[in-house]
């Protein structure tokens, strides 16, 4: 396959959307593939079904990449190469924090919503996905056959929202720390995660 006609898929965390400052600059760094960055529901359920749907329009050369709740979305994508940054295995936890706020999102969303609930039951959901998200059966296919070589994760040093880099390893080994917080910087983007992109592209090519 051409790699120019492959997709590069982005996942946005949790009260961000689509239409992040990333997404944006993923477009202007591959001007040449397909960057789709849709905007992924609160709700996990239906977050899932969402995200099954646009793989059932994936090539297996297409490449996943996620920050935050998104990386936790883009390791469900069992048999594609995936590329997960700060990934958060555990938002529930910060979520039961904010039981009974509304958050704001931080992006503009296609639907236009300005926030969301946070709510036991949205919590719950988490929780009920979060238990199951490294069993071989859950997954966006389900059993699709996975290669966890296929998988790496970029960790920041002074990230203080999350640190779930010794839980990813008891399931992956391909990593790369960098000095960084938990938002993806332009920095970080520029010089670490677009050059794994181009090596995925030419690695595939």
């Amino acid at each position: 396959m051409d790699r120019n006609k492959r997709k590069i898929v982005y996942l946005h965390g949790l009260g961000s959307s689509g239409s992040s400052t990333t997404a944006q600059r993923l477009r202007r760094a591959f001007p040449k593939q397909e960057v789709i960055s849709p905007d992924i529901p609160v709700q996990p359920e239906l977050a899932i079904q969402s995200l099954r749907r646009l793989a059932a329009s994936l090539y297996p050369d297409d490449i996943i990449i996620g920050t935050s709740l998104g990386a936790q979305y883009a390791q469900l994508f069992r048999g594609w190469r995936r590329i997960l940054i700060n990934p958060s295995f555990h938002t529930s936890v910060h979520l039961e924090e904010k039981t009974g706020t509304r958050q704001p999102f931080h992006n503009k969303r296609a639907d236009g919503a300005k926030d969301y609930e946070v709510s036991e039951k949205l919590v719950k959901k988490f929780k009920q996905m979060e238990a199951k998200a490294f069993d071989p059966k859950f997954g966006i296919f389900g059993k699709r056959s996975d290669d966890p070589s296929q998988v790496q994760a970029f960790f920041a040093t002074r990230d203080t929202v999350v640190n779930c880099k010794d839980e990813y390893l008891q399931h992956y080994s391909r990593y790369q720390d960098f000095d960084g917080e938990h938002r993806l910087d332009p920095e970080t983007t520029l010089k670490l995660i677009i050059p794994a992109i181009h090596q995925l592209l030419e690695e595939g090519n």
